[in-house]
């Protein structure tokens, strides 16, 4: 038996048991900020809940399973059936116990929080105010990514108190990329922020540009997209710096950048934007949309601004 491959994998399942813990956590927190289930708030926990392998032992999964799965067996869901599970979600909130909580938590639980409240594609008051609460009992994480931002972006909207309907949609589309989730679009609960980093661009400047890749690339190995770079011209390296142009995330990038290997070069990429070195940053997809695109400066518009 290999022991270090089997303490790697304790290791590994514990840390996926508290990220999975801490989104359900984070989850039904959202889903019941706005106080009232919908019938769209149930299909979205549905789907999470049985994509969920570390959690399938877990007691309130099995209950909160056997409820929904009781509601949907007719195929009609009544107001009396969303009050029960309400009633269930809130109890499993209240009396869940949750012992250790560290950053990587509170995060996680943020990142389930704005997917709860995203489930049903409408933001509410009540829910942006869920979103204020849940930082102030989580003052030790303001200068984190995404709460960072969304503090950003809330004191610029709830500037006398209300919220214009133009300013709800642009704060709803910004928790969308944040998370990663557009449950109502696709009907997948899966999460995934890489199009939150990207800076909006019309084409690619090779000749003599720094390019740095970080993650794992659907296009083939580091080597090999590094090389497609060197053959259009640009130089590659395998750390960001001031001398970075640009920054290009692999399909890898997930809800667990900040606490993944290649997560703290996207975080250094992005402390160099806010100290206002034109770095860009893109995804895989873009970069590939833009291979044979003509020179053009390095874009600087951030997708969150």
């Amino acid at each position: 038996m290999n022991t270090s491959n089997s303490k790697t994998s304790r290791f590994n399942h514990t840390k996926n048991m508290q990220k999975a813990v801490a989104g359900l956590s984070g989850i039904l927190l959202g889903i019941t900020a706005d106080q009232k289930l919908n019938e769209q708030e149930l299909l979205f926990l549905d789907v999470w809940l049985r994509s969920q392998d570390h959690l399938k032992d877990d007691g309130d999964v099995v209950d909160l399973l056997d409820l929904i799965k009781d509601i949907l067996a007719d195929g009609i869901v009544t107001n009396g059936e969303l009050e029960e599970l309400q009633e269930l979600v809130d109890d499993v909130v209240e009396f869940r116990d949750i012992n250790e909580v560290d950053v990587p938590f509170q995060i996680n639980q943020l990142i389930g929080l704005l997917c709860g409240i995203a489930a049903d594609d409408v933001l509410m008051d009540i829910e942006i105010q869920s979103i204020i609460d849940w930082v102030e009992s989580n003052e030790n994480t303001i200068t984190e990514w995404p709460i960072n931002i969304l503090l950003q972006r809330l004191k610029e909207i709830v500037v006398d108190g209300s919220v214009s309907n133009e300013d709800r949609e642009s704060f709803l589309e910004m928790i969308k990329k944040i998370t990663g989730t557009h449950f109502s679009d696709t009907g997948s609960a899966a999460a995934s922020t890489t199009e939150c980093f990207e800076d909006n661009i019309d084409s690619i400047n090779y000749d003599g540009s720094s390019f740095c890749f970080t993650g794992v690339f659907m296009t083939g190995t580091r080597a090999v997209v590094q090389d497609i770079a060197k053959q259009k011209g640009a130089k590659t390296t395998k750390d960001v710096s001031k001398n970075t142009n640009y920054l290009v995330i692999g399909t890898t990038a997930n809800t667990d950048w900040r606490f993944a290997s290649y997560g703290r070069k996207i975080e250094r990429a992005l402390q160099l934007k806010t100290d206002n070195h034109p770095i860009t940053i893109i995804t895989e997809k873009t970069w590939l949309n833009h291979l044979v695109t003509s020179k053009l400066s390095p874009g600087k518009r951030q997708c969150l601004k």
